[in-house]
């Protein structure tokens, strides 16, 4: 398992929403915004972590026709994502990292600025 600390995991939790198979809504974007806020990490570890841990492992499951869409448990998140400290947001391309991007700033837009 990845020795990912209590708060990266709840990151981890919130931001994983962003990528199930599901109608996004204020209160989901609340709850994002939430998580993100008590976590104290700084916008850039946000950006770093969303892009750079969640996106590249959770993007697959927005291209199924299939797709989860009640979420995934705190083990197979700890065993999928690698924690990536200090390494620079690598925005994803492409339609999903579009939706993903548009579902983001609406998180965004329930944060304090530098967080887009």
């Amino acid at each position: 398992m990845n020795p990912a600390d209590p708060t990266r995991l709840k990151i981890w939790q919130a931001l994983s929403s962003l990528f199930l198979d599901t109608e996004m809504d204020d209160l989901t974007y609340d709850y994002i915004a939430r998580v993100v806020l008590e976590s104290g990490y700084s916008p850039s570890e946000i950006r770093s972590i969303l892009w750079n841990e969640v996106f590249p492992v959770l993007e697959a499951n927005l291209r199924s026709v299939a797709g989860e869409w009640v979420g995934w448990t705190d083990e197979w998140l700890l065993e999928h994502l690698i924690a990536s400290d200090g390494l620079e947001p690598r925005k994803g391309s492409g339609s999903i990292a579009k939706e993903v991007d548009r579902c983001w700033n609406q998180v965004a837009t329930r944060l304090p600025p530098g967080y887009d």
